[in-house]
């Protein structure tokens, strides 16, 4: 039995409602725009009025607020940034400055750091206002996707190795115990993964008493895995070929609001909602070289029902018109929006999506590397889009052990797109994403190094573990991405079907599977064998994840039963430390069809590689 997702939401309505309490009676709001989105997701403006609220603002967008028709309180809703609390400070102190009256609440997102305070401070406006924080739960986007939109996580973890979005992730997941019932089984593996755990620990101390109230002897949700984002940046860095991930990759998806152009729709841009859209439904998880047969045959299917009702009688077409007639005009709809996207797609200006698919492919498999450069050098000489050449760099990085001929290539970066992404390149180094070419080519020259290099990653050296492939700058460097890419190969004896999409590796052509469906596939496939007990289930993942070669200190396997935990349904699930691809999803769902499990995918944010980039190039 699924568990009831929408339990999570109507805890975070909860948590929103006492917030807004922060400032009884009528007030304004006033809201960080990065923040609107999420509150979207969570609260309507019908939820907001009925807990005061009379006018919504943007704080980017607005000047310091006035009152409006004798409402003289103001409630600002912001993220946990200095740049957005300063803002605040600044509207606030030019009110003070005009005796304008009003009264004033600040609410953080998800916590109210101490240098926040300590801002409103020294700024002189810390008496003038009351200080609250919100932390919501996972948002539930679909009845499987849950995320906690920290859109900018990777470059706070990553790069500026700011550490205080992990008590709340800590927290949400902590929650999920209390709302589904206590894991069975948890699974952690990176360095991020360990913290939360950690602090998981701490908040089961704290809240001791809450836990027991919640407790069951069985959990809706028993299986939990958490994993870290730097373990597999491979994935988001390519381009999946799931009917919904390329949608994300071409038009962008947030939340459930999809923005299609005019080269789609012919017309005005619109911004689709896909929750609502039964053709999406059918086709999200297809490859999306079988997008098109589908919507041929769904066509068919809606002319034939269509020119059926040509010999209907009267009261016959009576019933026709007010029970069939809408749905084929509303999927008639659906897919003319499916086949213009389908097309503007595969006729993309600036994104030639079968040529990105060739070359990552053979980046994949080390082959035709002078291809690649001569594509890079070619693309950068015309000006093509600065970020998928990025996306390029770091790819080839990441799978090839360094990026060959990497001082030629940056340079011409710079040279083609402007030395303001200097700063790119150095943030893309310090994220462990882009560093130089360190593999040995096997000649004369290299041979006394590769021996070195092969004794050092043996299980038998002195170090224990492999330290060839990450980035040095890397807290977990001795992971290798290569290592993991080789383990997540399908095995010989798999025939990968395109058609069928019967093995989690189709997103990408067969090429191999996303780290996290992998390893979610062998944990699951352990936890449900027959009359395994705890310890040996415990032992059985400790070796699968050394054959990743990733240090036994970056991983945690806690187990307290195994297959007779899911008396209420074969539930896991599976969250993603520096957000969770569609691509992922996709694969993740399909271990879920092949092993009979309902897996929940959940992440700090819906990723890909774009994004990532662009936190680089902004930040």
């Amino acid at each position: 039995m699924a568990p009831d997702i929408g339990l999570i939401r109507g805890v975070s309505r909860e948590n929103l409602s006492r917030a807004l309490r922060l400032k009884r009676g009528k007030k304004i709001l006033v809201i960080d725009s990065k923040l609107t989105s999420t509150l979207d997701l969570i609260a309507n403006f019908r939820f907001l009025q009925d807990h005061g609220v009379e006018k919504v603002f943007q704080l980017e967008k607005c000047g310091p607020p006035q009152p409006i028709d004798s409402v003289n309180q103001c409630l600002y809703l912001i993220r946990s940034d200095l740049m957005s609390a300063k803002l605040v400070c600044d509207q606030i102190n030019s009110n003070i400055n005009r005796n304008v009256q009003m009264t004033y609440g600040v609410i953080v997102v998800p916590r109210l750091l101490h240098v926040i305070s300590t801002l409103f401070e020294s700024e002189g406006i810390y008496e003038h206002v009351t200080l609250g924080q919100y932390a919501y739960e996972l948002i539930p986007l679909e009845d499987h996707v849950l995320s906690l939109e920290f859109d900018d996580i990777v470059a706070q973890l990553w790069l500026h190795k700011d550490t205080s979005y992990l008590a709340p992730i800590a927290k949400a997941l902590f929650n999920v115990r209390g709302i589904y019932g206590d894991f069975s089984h948890v699974v952690a593996v990176g360095n991020y993964s360990q913290c939360i755990l950690r602090m998981q620990v701490e908040y089961e101390r704290i809240y001791t008493n809450n836990l027991k109230a919640h407790n069951r002897q069985e959990s809706d949700i028993p299986t939990l895995i958490v994993i870290d984002r730097d373990l597999d940046f491979v994935t988001p860095m390519m381009i999946p070929l799931s009917y919904e991930a390329v949608l994300d990759e071409i038009f962008g998806i947030k939340g459930r609001i999809i923005t299609l152009g005019s080269e789609v729709t012919g017309k005005e841009p619109v911004k689709h909602n896909i929750s609502n859209d039964k053709v999406f439904e059918k086709v999200r998880n297809l490859h999306f070289s079988q997008v098109v047969s589908y919507l041929i045959a769904q066509e068919k299917e809606t002319r034939r029902l269509q020119d059926g009702s040509a010999g209907l009688n009267l009261q016959q077409m009576k019933k026709f018109v007010s029970t069939d007639l809408q749905k084929i005009q509303g999927l008639k709809k659906m897919l003319v929006l499916h086949f213009g996207a389908f097309d503007a797609i595969l006729h993309h200006k600036k994104v030639n999506l079968k040529k990105l698919v060739d070359l990552q492919d053979n980046i994949i498999d080390n082959v035709d590397n002078k291809e690649t450069i001569n594509y890079l050098e070619d693309a950068m000489a015309r000006s093509f889009d600065a970020t998928r050449i990025l996306r390029l760099f770091c790819l080839s990085t990441l799978a090839q052990d360094g990026l060959r001929d990497s001082k030629s290539l940056k340079t011409q970066f710079v040279q083609s797109y402007g030395y303001k992404h200097l700063i790119t390149l150095h943030n893309l180094e310090k994220m462990g994403l882009l560093y130089n070419f360190k593999g040995l080519e096997v000649n004369a020259k290299g041979m006394a190094q590769v021996v070195t290099k092969v004794a050092n990653a043996s299980p038998f050296s002195s170090s224990g573990t492999a330290a060839a492939g990450g980035s040095p700058s890397s807290k977990t460097a001795q992971i290798s991405p290569q290592a993991i890419l080789k383990k997540s190969a399908p095995p010989s004896n798999i025939m990968v079907d395109l058609v069928a999409a019967n093995h989690s590796s189709y997103i990408f052509n067969g090429k191999f599977s996303p780290f996290v469906a992998k390893l979610t596939e062998e944990v699951l496939s352990v936890l449900v064998a027959p009359k395994l007990n705890s310890a040996i289930a415990e032992r059985k993942i400790d070796d699968l994840l050394k054959g990743y070669q990733i240090p036994e200190k970056l991983t945690s396997v806690k187990f307290k039963n195994t297959s007779e935990a899911y008396g209420r349904g074969r539930n896991a699930l599976v969250f993603v430390v520096g957000g969770i691809t569609r691509g992922e999803v996709a694969a993740i769902q399909t271990v879920g069809r092949n092993i009979g499990f309902n897996i929940i995918c959940a992440g700090t944010d819906i990723t890909n590689g774009t994004k990532i980039i662009n936190l680089a190039t902004t930040l």
